[in-house]
C-alpha cells in the first residue's frame, strides 16, 4: 500500500485537454491534377455557428465551387456539409481537405471518429497527426444533403518537466524494488 501511495505522489497532474473554441484553425484545400495545382489557406476563428461557407470570399471557395458547402467547427469536431443536387470530387493526384493548427501544444489528437452519409468515404481516407487532419476526397460523389463529421479524440500532452518527474519517479521505484 505504501508503494502505491508513493507512486501516486510521484505522478504529475495532467491538465485537461483543450478544445477548439476561440482558437484559430487553418483550413487548406489541396488540388493537384498534373500541372494544375491549387492550394488554399483560410484562417478561421472557431466560435458559435458555421465558420466558412461557399460562396464567399474564402480562398477555399475558389476550389470548392458549389455555393452550398460549409465547414463548421465545434469544441472537438469538424463538420463539412453540402446541400444541393449532387457533385463529384475529381479523381486526381490530390483532392483533399487539410486542417492544421488544431489545438495548442498542450493537447494532441489521438484519434478521429468519422460519421458520414457520403458513399465510399471511410476511415482509410482520414489521416491525422498531433495538430492536423487530412481528408482525401478523390473520386467521391456527394449527393443531396451530404456531410462528414470528424469527432476529434484528444489527450493532454504533459509538460517536459512533468514527464521527467514521472520517469524519474518510476526509475526510483524500480531501483528501490531491486534492493
Amino acid at each position: 500500500m505504501k508503494k502505491l501511495l508513493a507512486l501516486a505522489a510521484l505522478l504529475p497532474t495532467l491538465a485537461s485537454a483543450a478544445g477548439l473554441l476561440d482558437s484559430t484553425v487553418n483550413v487548406h484545400y489541396h488540388f493537384v491534377d498534373g500541372s494544375q495545382t491549387m492550394n488554399t489557406l483560410d484562417k478561421v476563428v472557431v466560435g458559435a455557428g458555421v465558420e466558412l461557407t461557399c460562396a464567399s470570399s474564402a480562398e477555399i471557395c475558389n476550389v470548392l465551387t458549389a455555393p452550398t458547402q460549409s465547414l463548421d467547427f465545434s469544441e472537438n469536431a469538424i463538420r463539412y456539409a453540402y446541400v444541393g443536387g449532387g457533385a463529384d470530387f475529381m479523381d486526381v493526384q490530390h483532392n483533399r481537405f487539410q486542417f492544421t493548427s488544431l489545438y495548442g501544444g498542450d493537447t494532441a489528437i489521438t484519434g478521429v471518429q468519422l460519421s458520414t452519409n457520403i458513399a465510399g468515404m471511410d476511415a482509410s481516407r482520414i489521416t491525422f497527426g498531433d495538430h492536423m487532419v487530412n481528408v482525401d476526397m478523390r473520386a467521391l460523389h456527394v449527393g443531396a444533403d451530404a456531410y462528414f463529421q470528424l469527432s476529434l479524440v484528444t489527450a493532454p500532452v504533459p509538460e517536459p518537466a512533468s514527464a521527467a518527474l514521472l520517469v524519474g519517479g518510476l526509475a526510483l521505484l524500480a531501483a528501490r524494488r531491486r534492493r
